[in-house]
């Protein structure tokens, strides 16, 4: 594997400064948004991560969340989501992770989503494969829609109220055609859950690379069909990205995105 340096460091240094960091607990819990948080374990882990990365490799730049978030994303560059889904981490849910991508000439070439309470270390490189504590894991090719679980990313606020609306309405459309809905309030989670087999798409709706590239080159690379909320080859600025299992469930996603409400 071309990156194979790169996912040794990179895995062991996200599992070394999670655990130092979830050890010491949260005991900074600041509003960062009108709608969203920030703890001191999301600013340390980004601090230190950051620090490691450029220390291999002096090379690179860093686009994360808390610190570097006006970064342009040039030659190679590593998306840090220090901790993706911090609400449900300072409210004790466990649904949330730590996730990376390393983006060269402009594509998304490999990734780690980090899910410490489930134990589980997710890895992709483009063109290798998607794997699961080291084993291989594929979308759930033979899904129906009617036995169908997709997730919904959290809803936009006031960036984007219109597309908010959209959203709504697609819900409103498609639970009548599907089994489930879900939210689980973290990317990660949603992107890795559809990677590995366990709900047959996702819906997120957000521009910002550090949320989604991981998540994106894992479902690529364990078969999932990717598209924009119109249905069409997602491209980096589109507002929200869509992962199916099938190309069924992926044409009915951009059907209920297409009604107005």
């Amino acid at each position: 594997m071309k990156y194979q340096r790169e996912q040794d460091y990179i895995v062991q240094e996200i599992k070394r400064i999670y655990a130092k960091y979830a050890e010491h607990g949260i005991d900074n819990v600041s509003q960062k948004t009108q709608f969203d948080l920030v703890t001191n374990i999301d600013i340390g882990i980004e601090k230190e991560l950051t620090e490691s990365i450029l220390k291999a490799f002096p090379n690179d730049k860093i686009h994360g969340e808390e610190t570097s978030s006006t970064q342009e994303i040039v030659g190679r560059t590593w998306t840090i989501d220090p901790i993706d889904g911090t609400c449900n981490m300072s409210g004790n849910l466990p649904l949330y992770g730590v996730q990376c991508a390393l983006l060269e000439k402009g594509e998304i070439v490999f990734a780690v989503i980090y899910l410490p309470h489930f134990g589980e270390t997710m890895v992709a490189e483009k063109g290798c494969g998607c794997f699961l504590n080291g084993k291989r894991v594929e979308v759930k090719h033979n899904g129906t829609l009617n036995n169908a679980l997709v997730s919904f990313g959290d809803y936009p606020h006031y960036k984007t109220p219109d597309v908010a609306q959209r959203q709504h309405a697609a819900i409103g459309h498609m639970f009548t055609k599907i089994a489930k809905i879900r939210m689980f309030g973290a990317a990660c989670i949603d992107f890795a859950f559809v990677a590995a087999g366990r709900t047959d798409g996702t819906v997120v709706i957000t521009r910002n690379l550090w949320d989604i590239a991981p998540g994106m080159l894992m479902c690529q690379e364990a078969g999932a069909v990717l598209t924009n909320l119109d249905g069409q080859p997602y491209k980096f600025g589109d507002n929200g990205v869509v992962a199916s299992a099938t190309k069924e469930l992926s044409q009915l996603i951009a059907q209920a995105f297409a009604l107005r409400r």
